[in-house]
């Protein structure tokens, strides 16, 4: 006699509540050329992210009419993050923080940026937690540094609203918990 498993019991007993979207944990830092090694510049809140993205993508190698895919290499994408502006350490605002990290990348007046990888690059770790802060997912991003520094929208008629801006940073790799070593 065929039995009927995929009913709502069956599914309620095998269901763990599944990961939360808003449970996660950001480990980043400014560069020590912009902080100064203040580290209140380091303590802000991001109100959206997601984990980022990596594409291997394929040498097409053809043969008697036919086209091989053979795995190429990885690409990864620029990683953007919604962050709630702040009065926060050493520029008084988290989008002036982001602004002089820019700066240190491409100075705004003297078109000349550091040359030294430490001055402009810092490693950051994105986490999926659960209901008790333990590590769902685990990713470090190797060697950030922001390409695009949003702007921030002001407007008469908004009320009851926190700035916010985004921020895109550009990485050399990243890494993912469980499959690469950190």
């Amino acid at each position: 006699m065929p039995t009927n498993d995929n009913n709502l019991d069956n599914f309620i007993d095998q269901f763990n509540g599944g990961n939360r979207t808003h449970r996660y944990e950001i480990e980043m830092e400014f560069p020590r050329s912009i902080s100064g090694g203040a580290e209140e510049m380091n303590k802000f809140f991001i109100r959206a992210v997601s984990l980022p993205p990596s594409q291997v993508n394929p040498i097409r190698i053809p043969y008697r009419g036919r086209i091989l895919k053979w795995p190429g290499d990885r690409i990864y994408f620029p990683w953007t993050f919604r962050v709630l502006d702040q009065n926060n350490g050493v520029n008084k605002s988290l989008w002036n923080n982001f602004n002089a990290w820019s700066n240190v990348l491409n100075d705004h007046k003297s078109n000349i940026a550091s040359q030294k990888w430490d001055d402009f690059t810092q490693d950051w770790v994105i986490k999926q937690v659960d209901n008790d802060g333990d590590d769902i997912k685990k990713t470090k991003l190797v060697g950030c540094w922001p390409t695009i520094v949003g702007p921030i929208s002001m407007d008469a008629n908004s009320i009851d609203t926190l700035v916010e801006f985004t921020v895109t940073v550009e990485y050399a790799y990243h890494l993912v918990d469980g499959i690469n070593q950190f």
